[in-house]
């Protein structure tokens, strides 16, 4: 009898303490250290950067659009940054939206209707430079002022003569009948060279052609 008494208090303080230790919320592992931080993004290289009315810049292996400035001005700046080297303004105009430019341009002209600078009126900055014979004496390099004195590039000695100075073009030449009309041209015609920024634009003027040479974005692949 007295084991049995003895006894119940033992299993009781048994249950207690089971219900003491068990019955609480899993204690969830502390996290140690904080999440690894973002690699920072590389910088883009910059290339190097060769003025066309002093460097001789078809010595240069590889050469694009992003390599020329024209009186310190490349395409990309900001024109309010540039505009005291490229000279006098002698003529401005907004160009109308079209299909292949939605975004309209802002036209001005410089030294002696020898540069037309296009800048995108929501940004300010270049988005393209044309080069006119009027401009071609002050261009360093004797190679490329061949381009503005070739001819008509219809003529296949011309049209060699172009790629001797900027190789093969890329794709058939391309009508630009909007750039015509924005120049006062009959005719414009573009031998593009997407991947280099470089364009040559032939245009028809008066039964004459004139050639420009003309700098944009280089085109990604």
């Amino acid at each position: 009898m007295f084991n049995r008494v003895m006894l119940l208090p033992v299993v009781s303080m048994l249950i207690l303490c089971l219900a003491g230790c068990g019955g609480g919320e899993e204690q969830k592992p502390a996290q140690t250290g904080a999440a690894p931080a973002a690699a920072p993004k590389p910088e883009e290289e910059k290339a190097p950067v060769y003025e066309l009315t002093k460097d001789d810049i078809t010595s240069h292996e590889g050469w694009t659009s992003r390599n020329i400035s024209v009186l310190g001005a490349k395409i990309g700046d900001k024109t309010n940054q540039i505009e005291k080297g490229l000279g006098s303004v002698e003529n401005t105009r907004t160009l109308p939206k079209t299909d292949a430019d939605p975004s309209g341009y802002y036209l001005t002209i410089y030294q002696n209707n020898g540069l037309f600078v296009y800048t995108i009126p929501l940004t300010g900055k270049i988005h393209k430079i044309e080069i006119f014979d009027t401009f071609a004496k002050k261009i360093a390099d004797e190679k490329l002022k061949k381009l503005f004195t070739i001819g008509d590039l219809k003529d296949s000695k011309n049209l060699k003569a172009m790629r001797d100075v900027l190789g093969m073009e890329e794709g058939d030449p391309v009508p630009n009948p909007d750039l015509a009309t924005d120049l006062g041209a009959s005719m414009a015609t573009e031998y593009r060279y997407d991947s280099r920024g470089l364009r040559v634009i032939q245009l028809k003027v008066k039964g004459k052609a004139l050639n420009i040479l003309q700098l944009v974005e280089v085109k990604k692949s």
